[in-house]
């Protein structure tokens, strides 16, 4: 089948490859441009681009895929089909109707379960007991086309968004490589999404990654584990930004009311109160240095009676 690839994170890597490895013909991939990335925002090229040249393929990064230049070339190319994988713009209309077989998407979420810019944070931010991927057909409302496979698996309690990230990436892209199989042969019928059962995953906003330490403790950490590793959620002790990565709920351990207060160190875990009840913190990330286990942070924090995480810099 001749393919044309769209995605540019590193979610979509597995799926480019497991196409490449069973014997499609990619005649091009496309990507987003290279943006500036990290502390010292140098120009990077996005995970797509590395992996389609390290394959030998054609690529584009167009800033805008609706563009004349690049629906052209996606036209010569006379694709049976497209595939979008997290490519992070929306195709119109003629550039839906190009491919013989049409546009398939690989999505992260049991659709029509949180459609949107961020499907994995959000089904554990929200406490959802299952997460997974779905193939489907596109369409021009965002999410919204016939689903072709699902796959799901579960969230455990200390599962975080980038745990889910990579276990999804390599299921979605098996996925992806049989739904093209069954497609191409007739062998699968696409079903309408129930419209009455959607939900929306919103992009992350910044005001989402403070730790408000008066919440529950499961809110507390469900919001720990959904944004880590990126964009992560954070704190501030002794005046500085400090991201917690990893965490868990303790049972049965009542807080005394005083949201914040570190307990101390209990072998592997950081204790720490919220409104109700007590969090373990496993991994920590001191600001502009590398995550390392909490109990390593404890012995160079070098804590007392009184400490305590905050919502302020204050």
């Amino acid at each position: 089948m001749k393919i044309v690839f769209m995605g540019t994170p590193e979610f979509a890597v597995p799926t480019l490859k497991a196409l490449h490895e069973a014997g499609h013909n990619i005649a091009l991939v496309i990507a987003q441009p290279d943006r500036p990335s990290g502390r010292g925002r140098k120009t990077t090229p996005p995970p797509v681009k590395n992996a389609a040249e390290e394959l030998g393929l054609d690529i584009i990064q167009p800033e805008n895929v609706n563009a004349e230049e690049p629906v052209k070339r996606i036209a010569d190319c006379a694709p049976d089909i497209i595939v979008v994988v997290a490519f992070g713009q929306i195709l119109k209309k003629r550039l839906l109707e190009i491919p013989r077989l049409g546009c398939v998407n690989l999505h992260g979420s049991l659709l029509p379960l949180l459609r949107g810019a961020a499907p994995i944070q959000r089904s554990v931010m929200e406490g959802h007991k299952e997460a997974g991927v779905t193939t489907m057909m596109m369409a021009r409302k965002m999410d919204a086309g016939d689903m072709l496979m699902k796959e799901s698996i579960p969230i455990g309690t200390e599962t975080t968004a980038g745990d889910l990230h990579d276990s999804l990436a390599v299921i979605g892209a098996k996925l992806m490589v049989t739904s093209l199989n069954l497609l191409s042969k007739g062998g699968i019928t696409p079903e309408p999404q129930d419209e009455t059962a959607a939900t929306y995953a919103a992009k992350i906003e910044t005001g989402e990654r403070l730790i408000d330490w008066r919440m529950s403790a499961e809110k507390i950490d469900r919001t720990i584990r959904g944004l880590s590793p990126n964009p992560g959620a954070y704190t501030y002790f002794r005046g500085k930004r400090l991201q917690i990565l990893r965490s868990r709920v303790l049972d049965n351990v009542p807080s005394a009311g005083k949201p914040g207060r570190i307990i101390g160190m209990r072998q592997e875990y950081l204790e720490v109160e919220a409104e109700n009840g007590r969090l373990a913190i496993l991994e920590i990330g001191p600001e502009g240095k590398k995550a390392i286990p909490a109990n390593v942070w404890a012995n160079g924090a070098r804590l007392k009676d009184g400490d305590h995480f905050a919502d302020n810099p204050d």
